[in-house]
């Protein structure tokens, strides 16, 4: 496997990520990250292991028009064993009846785990108050 493969199946995992939050699907969510993930949300205490960072994103799905679009800017360590990813987001949803966008950037930290990769850690902050 090349760096370049790894960056093309990370790339894929975007894509089955981004299209588990268009179709609300928690089991794909829940496919994407690590058995001991970190998920670090703006504003909020660190939430540790996948059931709690799967508790988080049923949150999320709670609001009908919930929409989030990941631009990924991916590295791949050169023992292909690690990447991160630094990127960019965009978040809509209606806040007391009006629609709001948030935008923000992350950082996603992705390891091997029973032969796929997963995010192990995974931090957001906005570009703005909200």
């Amino acid at each position: 496997m090349t760096e370049q493969d790894v960056r093309d199946h990370l790339l894929a995992r975007y894509d089955v990520w981004m299209a588990a939050i268009a179709e609300k699907n928690i089991d794909a969510i829940a496919s994407i990250y690590a058995s001991d993930a970190v998920y670090m949300q703006p504003g909020q205490p660190r939430h540790v292991g996948k059931d709690a960072v799967i508790a988080v994103w049923r949150t999320y799905f709670t609001r009908p028009d919930f929409k989030a679009l990941y631009t990924p800017t991916l590295t791949v360590s050169t023992s292909l064993d690690v990447a991160y990813d630094v990127g960019s987001y965009v978040v809509s949803l209606t806040r007391d009846g009006e629609p709001v966008e948030i935008r923000g950037k992350y950082v996603v930290i992705w390891k091997k785990e029973g032969g796929d990769w997963v995010a192990a850690v995974d931090i957001d902050n906005t570009d703005h108050l909200v």
